[in-house]
């Protein structure tokens, strides 16, 4: 039987390896991969909820950061890359609340609040086309530049490797 990692961390070949629960109906994990100083989070099939009293949606994007589980932000605290669920916009959110996938700008807010280097929107709406992606990324970019984060945002695509 495989040797399942769940909730918890391990050194496995040099690098601490961190389990921690998502947010997702029927459960799901997300990693934070650590060494030589580098710091990876991936956090897809998560839903970041929105909390009472946040702007939701923020059609002028002029609202404050979201409210984010201060667990998650300490996880992804300074992390060089942080790969998040950011699968809707707030419009497409409206609709699928409790579908356990968050909106981009939530992800965007997270990686403010965490002081993240590098944020990754991970885990494309099928229905979203390569234009409405680049114009999420501009987008989650014009938030985190508004907030005074120097990070940079980018979509997951296939084939593309990162170096950190």
């Amino acid at each position: 039987m495989p040797d399942y990692l769940h909730e918890g961390k391990r050194d496995i070949q040099g690098v601490r390896v961190s389990a921690f629960a998502l947010n997702h109906p029927g459960g799901c994990f997300g990693y934070c991969l650590s060494k030589d100083g580098k710091k990876v989070v991936y956090a897809t099939d998560n839903e970041l909820e929105i909390q009472a009293g946040d702007v939701f949606p923020d059609q002028t994007d002029s609202g404050p950061l979201r409210k984010m589980p201060q667990e998650l932000i300490e996880l992804a605290r300074e992390a060089d890359l942080l790969i998040a669920d950011a699968q809707y916009d707030d419009e497409g959110y409206v609709a699928r609340r409790a579908w356990g996938h968050s909106s981009c700008f939530s992800a965007t807010d997270l990686a403010i609040q965490a002081k993240v280097k590098h944020l990754v929107l991970f885990h494309h709406d099928p229905e979203d086309t390569d234009r409405g992606l680049d114009q999420k990324v501009l987008d989650c970019q014009h938030r985190a530049t508004r907030h005074g984060a120097p990070m940079v945002v980018s979509a997951a695509r296939e084939g593309v490797e990162l170096k950190l």
